[in-house]
């Protein structure tokens, strides 16, 4: 993810948001939050430690913002500057968000040029362990897609 947000940094702002430790039993220097002063601290540990160009916006103990956008664990979206969902995925895969920006880039650049208008793809897809063989998908794909103009 932080080699996508070098890749296009001029075209796109790339956000992560810090909702918990996802694996604290795991990994016992990296606890549970127990105040928000400790989750701003871990966030910027973390974003030194990796050294991220992303945004690092942290939710609230609770995890409002990650509840309001779904609860799930690891997903990606891609918003336009309106607040218009383009993408999301219920796990992030580099190479899955990579071709949606560069669709979404693309469409984007369509639009401004007057040569389609809006444009609607829906479908659900292997996951990568699908992909690799070792998992069975359990909805076909499927592909809704019309442009106008």
């Amino acid at each position: 993810m932080d080699q996508l947000a070098r890749d296009y940094a001029d075209k796109a702002h790339f956000v992560f948001i810090y909702a918990r430790e996802a694996h604290p039993d795991d990994f016992p220097q990296w606890p549970g939050h127990k105040s928000i002063e400790q989750k701003f601290e871990q966030a910027k540990i973390m974003k030194q430690r990796h050294d991220t160009p992303r945004t690092i916006a942290v939710d609230d103990l609770e995890g409002a913002v990650h509840r309001q956008w779904s609860g799930m664990p690891n997903m990606s979206w891609i918003i336009d500057h309106t607040g218009r969902v383009f993408f999301k995925a219920g796990w992030t895969v580099a190479s899955d968000l990579r071709s949606s920006l560069e669709d979404f880039f693309e469409l984007r650049e369509k639009m401004r040029e007057g040569s389609t208008s809006r444009y609607y793809k829906e479908y659900i897809t292997a996951t990568p362990r699908m992909r690799e063989g070792t998992g069975k998908p359990q909805r076909q794909q499927k592909e809704t897609a019309g442009s106008g103009g």
